[in-house]
């Protein structure tokens, strides 16, 4: 799905009823967690959720955004 070094586009919808990752165009994907973003919760869960997918990634840019540049590992 993901390549190393890919750089991603990410918007990160909080707050919801289940984990979801869908893909809007080629480098753009829609998040949508279970946390609410408060003290680096959903920033945790967005770790988790592309660690149990295999990737490990770094939040390059929009740590305290929804909308988020990441570095897929």
């Amino acid at each position: 799905m993901f390549t190393k070094s890919q750089i991603v586009s990410l918007q990160v919808i909080c707050n919801t009823d289940k984990q979801e990752l869908q893909k809007i165009d080629d480098n753009t994907y829609k998040l949508k967690i279970r946390s609410q973003a408060l003290k680096g919760k959903a920033n945790k869960e967005i770790f988790e959720f592309f660690k149990e997918k295999g990737y490990n990634i770094e939040i390059v840019k929009g740590e305290k955004s929804n909308k988020k540049l990441i570095k897929i590992l």
